[in-house]
């Protein structure tokens, strides 16, 4: 009976030993998803500044003169604004391209899709030019509409074997008189500058208009004559 009690105790002992040994059934705890990331505001993407309106200088030439040459250059403001103290600058290049001498003036107004234009002295140098450039080097914009007192209703070539000259019909919208900056200009049938002349005239408010006449320099026969106008103080 003792085999038997010690065989019994042993058989006990192996099934408590093999019963501490199986794997828990408890069920293993879920792992815990992370949080979304946080986003990241990306830096505000700057507003681009407005594209200034920009001039055109539509032309450049010269003529010359008994005491040098006179250049002329149209400029045309596409734009829809008015652009105010139109600083011109036109420059004399010699045979090779080289800068000779530059010369600048200002056209006080030029209003929206319209053109003005200017005239500049050059004296006689040691080398004669070949060829004039043009370019606008500052001017102020407004976008309040701005109109010049005196207008250009028509402009005619007069000729002359002494002095030719151009005959510019001005009507003035001011309540009295002004003092216009004429600047005319004769172009030849290829759309190129062949001379002009300009003149500071008297423009009184009349009905009818005002007939000037405006002496032209020209170094051929022109095929047409264009005249601008502007009020001076």
């Amino acid at each position: 009976m003792r085999i038997r009690a010690g065989v019994v105790g042993i058989i006990v002992a192996v099934t408590a030993i093999l019963s501490a040994c199986q794997p828990s059934n408890s069920t293993p705890s879920a792992i815990q998803a992370s949080g979304s990331p946080v986003a990241h505001r990306g830096s505000p993407t700057p507003t681009p500044e407005p594209t200034p309106p920009a001039l055109a200088v539509q032309k450049v030439g010269a003529v010359a003169t008994p005491s040098g040459f006179t250049a002329f250059a149209v400029v045309e403001n596409p734009s829809g604004q008015t652009a105010t103290g139109v600083n011109v600058q036109i420059t004399a290049l010699g045979p090779g391209g080289q800068v000779l001498t530059r010369r600048s003036g200002t056209i006080p107004l030029i209003g929206p899709g319209q053109r003005e234009a200017m005239a500049l002295l050059f004296p006689v140098g040691r080398t004669l030019p070949s060829q004039f450039s043009g370019s606008v080097v500052g001017v102020r914009w407004s976008a309040v509409p701005t109109t010049d007192g005196a207008q250009v209703v028509g402009a005619s070539f007069v000729q002359d074997a002494r002095t030719p000259s151009v005959r510019v019909h001005l009507i003035s919208h001011a309540q009295g008189a002004e003092r216009v900056a004429v600047t005319a200009i004769c172009w030849d049938a290829a759309g190129n500058i062949r001379g002009g002349g300009s003149r500071t005239v008297m423009v009184g408010p009349e009905p009818k208009g005002h007939d000037v006449t405006i002496d032209v320099a020209i170094s051929t026969m022109p095929a047409s004559c264009d005249a601008f106008g502007i009020s001076s103080s």
